[in-house]
């Protein structure tokens, strides 16, 4: 028996399939294979797309998505994600409509400017791909470390990635100079900051672009005090825009920052134009022991004056999974015991040694004495292995068992990072979860990746569970379930309780100005997910390869 829904469905894709096909130059798909395929990403949940395009360039894009805001105003919304390499934790390169997969044939190098260290990638090219590409002249772009190598640089851009340099580097918001942006009815624009008088010429232009300078400076003018406490404090929150970002205190204008961690919800980035580093010289490192007793706030503050490019930490309960795992014990070379925590401390300046030294009087003053110190490159890469053997965890799946990204940038103040993570200890004890737990501490960033059998209905109800849990934490802690990016799909239905009523309305806005539609990646930071609907939308399995691949420092 066949059911006249399916069919009309099948048939109206495959008419669209067709039409487009037609008219780009690049590929359209909408085979149940292909759909498979781009039905899961780097997150936990499951959700075909109608239909795949591989768009060949700009122009491309940009017809898809006139044709989509054409079809949108006719009341039929398709909705239009753009996707690079899938490894988002959140859900946010999935989509029950169109997926734009970027990375097939826009991932470029376009422009090289040494002298001023600016680079012009197009958005689907990866980190990975572009770090090699930089190297050989000495640049680099210091935003990697674990899967974020597999990211395309749009995937990265629109997650606002968070790399685990973040003490020194900043995020990737941080590396981002302009960008070329699809916007939700096919028109092209530019990004960057502009003057006053440039504003204006903006704003007398009779187009969506003309439309959203308008509408956001009006925006920005009317709700001044409540856009200051936008990025107020010292936890990063990823949940909404960074409309406090927008405009300067001198009337100078860019619309890039709101781009910058909106997950594809405002446009679809094509191409950008990026600073870049020079390469490190040098690099040494501490890893030191904690048994649990120390005063870890005091410790914190006082190893971050010393302006490390990273500090991170790996939690005593995910060193004793990659025992269970393998066997192995990383922890050996720093101590014989097994620790609360292993802590990574890392320089890469030419005052490196006098660093290192002060590090370990810190350290000596806070009772520490079971430390590893690397400044040699072998001995660096010794103890890099240390930190690379949390992969141990990220690529667990047996039997349908694997530790899955669950909350992938938690925040809290650094120095308050361990008291959270003993809380999160407590409570996946009385939900009875093995879970993996390591951060960044600079950034008050925690990775939180529980062990479950996802066919299991229990052990699925559980995740829910545990994320209730969690955004409770946060909430005491007043720190973000998202502290870069966004929660995507699987985080945003307790993300925006973060925020209040003002500033949540304001996010709106933000969004109807650049998609009256809501066209772009629905059902990310819009608010149309249910805390319900996340459970049903988990998948039976999983395994994310890009992960596997990517992981190790390389």
């Amino acid at each position: 028996m066949i059911r006249k829904g399916a069919l009309c469905y099948t048939i109206t894709m495959s008419k669209i399939t067709d039409y487009l096909n037609e008219r780009l130059d690049g590929e359209v798909a909408s085979g149940e294979e292909v759909r498979r395929q781009f039905a899961t990403d780097g997150s936990v949940l499951s959700i075909a797309p109608s239909l795949v395009v591989y768009p060949r360039g700009v122009d491309d894009v940009r017809k898809i998505a006139r044709f989509t805001w054409r079809l949108a105003e006719r009341g039929q919304v398709l909705p239009l994600t753009a996707r690079g390499n899938g490894t988002d934790p959140t859900g946010a390169a999935l989509s029950r409509g169109t997926i734009l997969s970027m990375p097939a044939h826009m991932a470029q190098v376009m422009e090289f400017d040494l002298k001023q260290r600016l680079i012009r990638i197009q958005a689907g090219i990866s980190l990975e791909t572009l770090r090699q590409a930089t190297a050989t002249q000495g640049l680099w772009l210091p935003i990697d470390g674990g899967s974020t190598r597999a990211m395309t640089a749009g995937g990265a851009i629109a997650n606002d990635a968070l790399g685990r340099r973040f003490a020194k580097y900043g995020t990737m918001r941080d590396w981002v100079d302009k960008l070329e942006v699809v916007l939700a009815n096919g028109e092209v624009i530019e990004t960057g900051r502009i003057s006053r008088r440039e504003l204006d010429d903006k704003k007398g232009l009779q187009t969506l672009e003309g439309e959203i300078y308008r509408a956001v400076d009006q925006l920005i003018d009317e709700n001044a005090e409540a856009i200051s406490h936008i990025s107020s404090g010292d936890v990063l929150r990823g949940g909404g825009y960074a409309l406090d970002l927008v405009k300067a205190e001198n009337g100078s204008f860019d619309l890039t920052p709101l781009f910058v961690g909106s997950q594809g919800t405002l446009g679809v980035i094509t191409q950008a134009i990026i600073h870049l580093n020079d390469l490190p010289r040098e690099e040494g490192i501490i890893v030191f022991a904690l048994n649990g007793d120390e005063d870890m706030a005091k410790l914190t503050n006082e190893l971050l004056e010393l302006k490390p490019e990273a500090l991170e930490f790996i939690d005593g309960e995910t060193l004793t999974l990659i025992r269970e795992y393998t066997g192995m014990q990383p922890w050996k070379s720093v101590t014989s015991d097994l620790p609360y925590a292993l802590v990574f401390v890392e320089f890469d300046d030419k005052h490196m040694m006098r660093q290192l030294r002060k590090a370990g009087k810190i350290m000596e003053a806070a009772g520490i004495t079971n430390a590893k110190i690397a400044y040699t490159p072998g001995d660096v890469d010794d103890v890099m292995k240390i930190y690379d053997s949390v992969a141990v965890v990220t690529n667990r799946s047996e039997h349908g068992v694997a530790a899955v990204p669950l909350a992938t940038n938690l925040s809290v103040q650094s120095r308050n990072i361990f008291e959270l993570v003993d809380a999160i200890r407590k409570m996946t004890k009385r939900l009875h979860l093995d879970v993996g737990v390591w951060g960044n501490i600079a950034a008050g960033s925690i990775t939180i990746r529980p062990v479950v059998n996802l066919a299991n209905l229990s052990q699925r109800r559980s995740l829910i569970l545990m994320i209730e849990g969690l955004a409770e934490l946060v909430r005491q802690a007043d720190g973000s379930l998202a502290g870069v990016g966004g929660g995507g799909r699987l985080l945003s239905p307790w993300l925006m309780r973060e925020y209040d009523k003002q500033t949540v309305n304001l996010f709106a806005n933000v969004r109807h100005i650049f998609d009256p539609y809501g066209i772009l990646n629905t059902g990310v930071k819009d608010g149309q997910i249910k805390p319900a609907d996340t459970e049903i939308l988990l998948r039976q399995t999983y395994h994310n390869e890009l992960s596997t691949r990517y992981y190790l420092r390389g």
